[in-house]
């Protein structure tokens, strides 16, 4: 027989990653208090404690939804003719997608630059690349295993994308394309 979860419980764990993912776009996850945070789901405290142990619980299961989503973003189809295209629009896409300030995913990051939420964005985006440069494994073959490559480009990847966070007037002088351009053309080969 097979076990199904509860939807009560499905229904209650999601209500509260979203509040959370919510409230960490206003705010960092130290200064949210597990108090808030149910007043503002509208759940009773006794309920929070018995799905979690505490916000950093819920914070971990609310960041494997938040990586799904990226991984999500980033692993639709991007048409490139060798790996040096293809980090050219992932980079172009990354940046596009987390200087948008609507968007959900840049507006926690700017709050929130702990150890947990950039090793999600940077194993999303590993994930994503990894995926991306398996389409190149028979034309493009390479010495390096691809989840090395894919790890070490995420990683400056997620290093710039908060750079640009903390200096959004590289994003404002119209030059950051050049930039790009100059910096892939001169690292990548």
């Amino acid at each position: 027989m097979e076990y199904k979860e509860d939807l009560r419980i499905i229904r209650t764990r999601k209500l509260l990653s979203a509040t959370l993912l919510d409230m960490m776009e206003e705010c960092s996850i130290e200064k949210i208090s597990v108090i808030d945070l149910c007043k503002r789901a509208m759940v009773n405290r006794a309920t929070f404690y018995a799905h979690f142990e505490d916000k950093y619980h819920l914070l971990s299961f609310a960041l494997e939804e938040l990586k799904d989503s990226v991984y999500e973003s980033f692993t639709k189809e991007v048409p490139a003719a060798s790996p040096k295209e293809l980090y050219r629009k992932l980079l172009f896409m990354a940046v596009e997608y987390l200087s948008d300030k609507h968007n959900h995913v840049a507006r926690i990051v700017e709050y929130n630059r702990n150890e947990k939420v950039v090793h999600t964005l940077t194993d999303s985006l590993a994930q994503s690349i990894r995926y991306q440069l398996g389409k190149f494994k028979a034309t493009h073959p390479s010495a390096v295993p691809s989840q090395m490559t894919a790890i070490c480009y995420a990683g400056a990847l997620v290093s710039l994308l908060i750079w640009l966070l903390d200096n959004p007037s590289v994003l404002a002088d119209g030059k950051l394309e050049t930039y790009l351009d100059a910096l892939i053309e001169e690292n990548i080969k």
